[in-house]
């Protein structure tokens, strides 16, 4: 009934755990497909050594991030399952993930689901959970906050087979590293989502799987633009401007805490332009904590706040 779909480029030091995740799956009827990028360490020895009847291996020649989506695509095609989950290489499942989920969408009309996330770093400490499950109370419009902001952590995301062929598999835009936010749009136009408020994916953050961040708070909004015009779409400046300056307050953080003191003040910047008034005063701190190298972490963790480390 269920396709896990991994794509996974030298994840030696995680593949196994991911492997480990799903077969340690309360709901048993799944085949797990596994898809290296053409992996230069170890990855491939690891998935080969914990094989067991689920999983379906195969390894490609390198393409690399930007084309992605021809990846993803390989295992769509060699997917059986009537659901689609996507869990990349580096991250994992808790137990219950498939059960809830399926037993959640098996009769409903949604084409997509999602949960919560764990974020923890690489040695499993817990940083965080997110999204926040108020945001979702009551949503009957998934299209135009997604046109926003990206509010699904692919991980937790499982997608009708059908829906997914429907508007082509996944989707990549030109120049970019992603594939789940534009897939997601489309997916929006022909259905609607829901969210399910339990943790179902457990986002591994390390020095590796960090994007470029840049390009996160650009591209994202650039999409969504390019997405609006396509399909005719009110384009949501104000909302949108308002995001990019959570987006660079983000990758302030981000920033500082890899000690690029000068591009964590260009973000700070550009977040207090952006941001309302309370976000101004977020922005103001970060600039403040950036100019005196100060650790911001340690505040977010007072504040219960998820923390970039």
């Amino acid at each position: 009934m269920v396709t896990v779909l991994t794509t996974t480029y030298n994840h030696e030091r995680f593949i196994g755990d991911c492997i480990r995740s799903v077969q340690a799956q309360t709901f048993r009827d799944y085949e797990h497909i596994i898809i290296d990028d053409g992996s230069t360490d170890g990855t491939a020895d690891v998935v080969q050594s914990l094989m067991d009847e689920h999983t379906v291996f195969t390894s490609r020649s390198h393409v690399g991030i930007h084309r992605l989506s021809e990846t993803y695509n390989l295992g769509l095609q060699k997917a059986q399952g009537e659901f689609i989950a996507i869990l990349e290489g580096d991250d994992m499942y808790p137990r219950h993930k498939l059960e809830v989920q399926y037993d959640s969408m098996k009769n409903d009309d949604a084409v997509l689901s999602f949960g919560k996330a764990i974020t923890v770093n690489a040695e499993h400490k817990v940083l965080g959970v997110a999204p926040n499950a108020k945001c979702f109370r009551g949503v009957t419009d998934w299209l135009t906050p997604l046109v926003v902001y990206d509010y699904i952590v692919s991980l937790t995301a499982l997608i009708r087979r059908d829906a997914l062929l429907k508007v082509g598999g996944f989707t990549q835009p030109p120049n970019t590293a992603y594939v789940d936010y534009s897939t997601f749009l489309e997916l929006a136009l022909i259905g609607k989502f829901k969210f399910i408020d339990e943790v179902l994916g457990i986002w591994v953050k390390h020095g590796n799987n960090y994007s470029d961040l840049n390009l996160y708070s650009n591209v994202y909004n650039k999409y969504s633009i390019q997405f609006c015009r396509k399909h005719n779409i009110p384009i949501p400046w104000e909302a949108l401007n308002k995001q990019r300056g959570k987006d660079y307050f983000h990758i302030g953080r981000h920033q500082l805490l890899a000690g690029n003191i000068k591009e964590a003040k260009r973000c700070f910047s550009e977040s207090f332009k952006l941001s309302p008034l309370f976000d101004k005063v977020k922005a103001l701190g970060g600039l403040a904590f950036a100019l005196s190298h100060l650790d911001l972490e340690n505040v977010a963790r007072g504040f219960n706040r998820p923390v970039e480390r």
